[in-house]
């Protein structure tokens, strides 16, 4: 049995989202695990400036009206299921979070007829600063010609400023895995220390809730964030509620590592954390 009787961060793989398992499968796993609420957060991606990875990604849209039937869809797929099972299910989505005028007016406008429990932010992105160049951290491997070193950093810090932006807008219920980047080796250096710094700070002066994603466990061996990131956290008496997340792709994935990441938050003494009355609906 787990300790938190919940799991906010699921993926599944209908309409193209990028899960492994069924919405089906992962509710039914969640069930059968013992936990009592699920929430399901596939992928919000919608841009103008996604067109060069449409090919390969069906999950993103540079269409934002093929991008709001989609998640209206996803949405009643997991309406359609709640009778099926006794476990508690939410409806959420991990959006990517732009300043694109154009992408602020569809998602304000999107947000009051959205029937959905809650949304989380998840940084997906490299960007310059007016959004004309984005790259999806999974892409950069792509490109080509590949991004010189200065050019590079200067990407790195748009996303660790873009994620300012995110959490200070008061949209979502929680921040997922604030160092994503480390995923894939980038701005791991102590000379970014200062953005990842200012991410921090916007989640205290907010109290925005943060989650510990347990998927780095299995990929580099350590959450996102990193520890040093959540004993900052610690020093101002844990202001900052955190919800332990698995940001589940597989049925496999649910639950994985838990219990390490209720380790660290034990060794930490810290003990603020994020409950299901929390979550909020998007305004």
């Amino acid at each position: 049995m787990f300790k938190q009787p919940f799991t906010l961060h699921t993926h599944n793989n209908e309409l193209h989202f990028d899960g492994r398992s069924s919405a089906r499968e992962m509710i039914q796993t969640a069930q059968d695990l013992g936990f009592k609420t699920i929430g399901v957060t596939n992928h919000m991606i919608a841009h103008l400036g996604l067109t060069p990875y449409l090919e390969r990604e069906p999950m993103f849209f540079d269409d934002y009206n093929k991008a709001e039937t989609a998640y209206m869809k996803h949405i009643e797929i997991l309406n359609n299921l709640k009778s099926e099972f006794k476990i508690d299910i939410k409806i959420g989505f991990e959006v990517d979070f732009f300043q694109s005028p154009h992408w602020r007016n569809f998602f304000e406008k999107m947000l009051p007829h959205l029937p959905v429990d809650y949304l989380i932010s998840g940084s997906h992105f490299l960007k310059n600063e007016d959004e004309s160049f984005l790259c999806n951290i999974f892409h950069l491997k792509h490109l080509n010609p590949a991004p010189d070193e200065e050019t590079l950093r200067n990407w790195l810090i748009c996303h660790y400023k873009n994620m300012v932006t995110a959490i200070k807008s008061g949209y979502f219920s929680f921040i997922a895995h604030l160092d994503y980047t480390t995923r894939l080796g980038l701005a791991e250096d102590s000379s970014y220390d200062e953005y990842k710094y200012e991410v921090l700070e916007a989640v205290k002066q907010t109290k925005t809730p943060i989650e510990i994603n347990t998927g780095g466990y299995e990929r580099i061996g350590r959450p996102h964030p990193a520890p040093w990131m959540i004993k900052e956290l610690a020093k101002d008496g844990g202001i900052v509620p955190i919800v332990i997340s698995d940001d589940a792709h597989y049925t496999e994935h649910l639950g994985l590592h838990f219990a390490d990441a209720e380790q660290l938050l034990t060794d930490l003494n810290y003990t603020n954390r994020f409950t299901l009355d929390m979550l909020k609906r998007p305004i």
